[in-house]
């Protein structure tokens, strides 16, 4: 990718992502922006570094900077320029699902290699629909990871397979895909943005031993009013899930029993009657 891409226009974002399961955005954030993020970042790796869990494949993650920072983090995940396409791929439905931020840092880029894979709902193993048909752009789920510093050639690199999202492995799709088969590393200037269907397989590339940078992102994931929740670990603070503003309650309506029980056990006003506290032990 041209590290001083500009900005595709909406259409052709969006026709790439019918086409591909995929699109890149470049500078969707701001220098502002990204100076903000990665200050809050910086700061909790010095002050706060038990809530970052150990390197996994060489990268440290958080989710609690949503719980700190709800409505300063609820303007990025419903980011003026990028939450309009989520909602055009995932037909006006979008819900929140998880929010998270993960640093590998330059002594780790090249034991940062992760496996192919494909994310799939925590219930999608007892029913609904891994990918849409009837949707054209064919996601249930969708995620945006920015690249909160700049993925050079010898960076860590978020890496996908596009139009993989059919196969039930990595073998298949080079099989049925053939001369169409392709392993795409995502680079690119602080501020980009990958947009993607969560089926699609991916992967993170290992930076190179002599890397002098590392890789910093921001990982955005949505689900569909009409899907299952993503998972049954997230927990949204009081301050959006009951938030006076009805497109924010919708938004992060999508409650599992691991949020209702945390509701229960912590948010100051009463959970709603439609959500069944009686019921989660």
């Amino acid at each position: 990718m041209n590290m001083n891409a500009a900005q595709p226009a909406r259409e052709n974002i969006l026709a790439h992502y019918k086409e591909n399961g995929f699109a890149v955005i470049p500078n969707a954030l701001t220098q502002e922006e990204l100076d903000y993020l990665n200050g809050i970042v910086e700061t909790s790796l010095r002050e706060a570094p038990e809530q970052w869990h150990q390197p996994i494949e060489g990268a440290v993650g958080t989710v609690s900077l949503l719980a700190q920072y709800p409505l300063e983090m609820d303007r990025f995940i419903r980011h003026p320029v990028i939450f309009p396409l989520i909602q055009e791929v995932l037909r006006g439905e979008a819900r929140f699902a998880q929010f998270d931020f993960r640093d590998v840092t330059a002594d780790r880029a090249s034991s940062s290699q992760m496996h192919f894979h494909r994310d799939i709902s925590y219930y999608g193993t007892i029913g609904g629909k891994i990918y849409d048909p009837d949707n054209p752009y064919i996601s249930t789920y969708a995620c945006v990871i920015y690249y909160l510093s700049d993925v050079h050639e010898c960076c860590p690199a978020f890496c996908l397979v596009p139009n993989s999202h059919t196969f039930s492995s990595l073998d298949e799709a080079k099989e049925k895909l053939g001369d169409e088969y392709r392993e795409i590393p995502i680079r690119g200037k602080a501020g980009t943005a990958v947009l993607y269907n969560i089926t699609t397989y991916h992967t993170r590339k290992g930076g190179m031993a002599d890397c002098k940078h590392g890789r910093r992102t921001m990982h955005n994931y949505h689900s569909r009013a009409s899907s299952s929740p993503l998972t049954n670990w997230v927990t949204v603070p009081e301050a959006l899930a009951l938030s006076d503003d009805h497109d924010t309650r919708m938004f992060y309506s999508q409650w599992t029993p691991n949020q209702i029980k945390y509701a229960r056990d912590h948010y100051t006003k009463p959970v709603p009657a439609y959500y069944p506290v009686h019921m989660i032990k």
